[in-house]
């Protein structure tokens, strides 16, 4: 990154020798793409930045809900709104949003969980919801299902490797199977 102070010096000796070489050449710097690119935004000023007015109040937390993060990456990602309308909208960066799009991509919604929007003593053990006790148990009922079929099959292969040679047949073509 080059200073103002270099780039206003180089494009003075650029339009004393009217050369692009030969400024390169005396100044030692900058590749020829860059002085060309300085020498095309010569004089003019880029607009500032409307700055972004974001507070940090109870309705809008510095750290955002996981309902907020996974309502602003479906309107994005899924329903294809404008990314910059949406961070408008809800008054968090678009950098924000890309960031919380790749933690759920590596993580799911875990990974959008902050330690921060946990409040304190608000989880206590065994405090689950009785609708996921059910669940529960099927899904232990499963294992224990898939389990069983793993043993039959590992009993399987044992009794088949145990099999002698000479009991299986011959195929067509003269080898044992």
């Amino acid at each position: 990154m080059y200073s103002q102070d270099k780039i206003a010096v180089t494009l003075k000796v650029y339009h004393q020798c009217q050369s692009v070489t030969t400024t390169i050449q005396l100044l030692g710097y900058p590749t020829r793409r860059t002085l060309y690119t300085w020498i095309a935004n010569e004089g003019i000023i880029k607009p500032k930045r409307k700055p972004l007015e974001l507070v940090n109040m109870a309705d809008h937390p510095r750290n955002p809900p996981v309902q907020v993060k996974m309502d602003a990456i479906h309107r994005c990602f899924e329903l294809g709104e404008s990314i910059k309308s949406v961070s408008e909208d809800i008054g968090y960066t678009r950098a924000s949003m890309y960031s919380w799009r790749k933690k759920y991509l590596h993580g799911g919604v875990p990974a959008l969980m902050n330690c921060k929007n946990i409040k304190p003593n608000t989880l206590t053990e065994g405090s689950s919801s009785r609708s996921s006790i059910p669940e529960l148990m099927q899904l232990q009922d499963q294992i224990r299902n898939m389990q069983m079929e793993i043993d039959i099959l590992k009993e399987t292969i044992n009794v088949l490797k145990k099999t002698p040679a000479s009991i299986r047949r011959l195929s067509k073509t003269g080898r044992r199977q």
